[in-house]
């Protein structure tokens, strides 16, 4: 009788093994470590080893440059499906502080427009409060999440006719021992997720043709122009409404161009100008904005990053311990209900004390969780943006522009559509 004892609890143990061997495997990949040649060590004159990255060379083959614009990055929030607004009890859950989020989301606009800038590749990159301005190139950024150790962002990239050129997700995770080195004071810990969406942008535009740049050019202007005159401009852009993939968007197809002398391009050519010239001022708003929060910011990263590494750390455990607890649970019940023996009883009650102590450990874990969280949330209370006002002036007219930047830009254009609507009068007149 003992011996078959014996046998059933071998058994057991066995099914036990199986079950939470079959729980590590769905919850962890497996980890091998490679050691890989990096070359011969070379010594004396003309030998000298870099102490960083290999930085990468650009090289544009062509004399047409498209303007980019980067506008300010939307922060991600998650939104209810009912109502369209922000669902603030998941943002919570997510751990998303509102005005840190706002603030990375001018942040990043400008990591990526340094970026862009670094390859040499287009004629002016600008960031803006919003897509509704004119560029030859949009780079829409979209956050789905920072939490100072894991960034992950998704860049679209479309022309001005609507067309989308590309669209891809960029993630990065930062060693939690990044700031011990020295070397990373004045490194951006988030500077290779950029890098890589510059990188992105720069193989699109590459690619392309120069009769495709050449009419991405021409469709921006005339579309600049249909903003101002639709009754003159609309029979050159023929509008409709496409898919690619899961995006719905508006294709402005441009069906021919109007004459080079039309007077009314021209004076719209002047307008354009002027516009640029508002959007160039405000480069230096957000270049303010990002160094007066740089090192706020970046305090913010170095104090909080441990607290994300735990914070995920304690998801994991959290995740890892309750499957465990719940396989040991399904196995007692399975051992349960085959055995009415004195050592399938055994085996259940030590599989049961077994699982409700994981079940246990994982609600400490959650709790760790979310006293990380808190940490970062609090931290994350300082940052947000002021824009002082902006003087502009045109034929001899000044105008004060107060607001927010996207409210003073479109201010400043409805500025210009006032003067356009005044210089055209006389020809209606005639």
């Amino acid at each position: 009788m003992r011996s078959k004892a014996v046998s059933f609890m071998a058994n057991a143990h066995k099914k036990l093994a199986v079950v939470i061997c079959s729980a590590v495997l769905s919850l962890a990949g497996c980890v091998s470590t490679t050691v890989t040649q990096t070359g011969p060590v070379a010594v004396g004159p003309g030998s000298a080893m870099s102490s960083g990255p290999k930085q990468r060379t650009y090289s544009y083959n062509s004399n047409i440059y498209l303007n980019v614009a980067v506008p300010v990055f939307n922060p991600g929030f998650p939104l209810d499906k009912s109502t369209g607004q922000i669902d603030y009890d998941e943002m919570g859950e997510q751990g998303i502080w509102p005005q840190l989020r706002r603030s990375e989301a001018k942040r990043f606009a400008i990591k990526t427009k340094e970026a862009l800038e670094k390859t040499k590749s287009f004629s002016a990159v600008s960031v803006v409060p919003n897509a509704n301005t004119t560029a030859d190139l949009f780079v829409l950024g979209t956050i789905l999440q920072s939490d100072s150790e894991t960034i992950e962002l998704e860049a679209m990239v479309m022309d001005s006719s609507g067309e989308i050129l590309g669209q891809k997700t960029f993630e990065h995770r930062v060693s939690k021992h990044f700031f011990r080195d020295q070397l990373n004071a004045e490194k951006n810990p988030y500077g290779e997720v950029f890098q890589q969406i510059g990188d992105y942008v720069y193989s699109l535009i590459i690619s392309l043709p120069d009769a495709a740049k050449n009419k991405i050019k021409e469709t921006t202007l005339v579309r600049y122009a249909q903003y101002y005159s639709p009754e003159e401009f609309d029979k050159y852009i023929n509008t409709s409404i496409k898919r690619k993939g899961g995006t719905q968007y508006y294709k402005h197809e441009l069906v021919g161009t109007p004459a080079e002398q039309n007077k009314m391009l021209k004076r719209i050519e002047t307008l354009k100008a002027q516009d640029q010239l508002f959007v160039d001022q405000l480069q230096d708003n957000y270049d303010a904005f990002d160094a007066e929060t740089l090192t706020a910011y970046r305090t913010w990263q170095k104090e909080t990053l441990p607290d994300a590494v735990a914070r995920r750390e304690a998801e994991e455990e959290r995740n890892t311990k309750a499957a465990f607890g719940i396989g040991l649970a399904v196995m007692s019940a399975v051992l349960a209900s085959n055995s009415s023996s004195n050592a399938g009883n055994i085996a259940t009650a030590a599989g049961a004390l077994g699982s409700a102590k994981l079940l246990i450990d994982s609600f400490k874990a959650n709790e760790d969780m979310k006293v990380h969280s808190e940490i970062i949330d609090e931290q994350g209370q300082g940052l947000d943006l002021s824009l002082s006002p902006t003087v502009m002036e045109f034929n001899d007219k000044t105008v004060e522009l107060t607001g927010t930047a996207s409210e003073q830009y479109e201010q400043w254009k409805a500025h210009l559509k006032s003067i356009y609507d005044l210089e055209a009068t006389p020809n209606r007149q005639l």
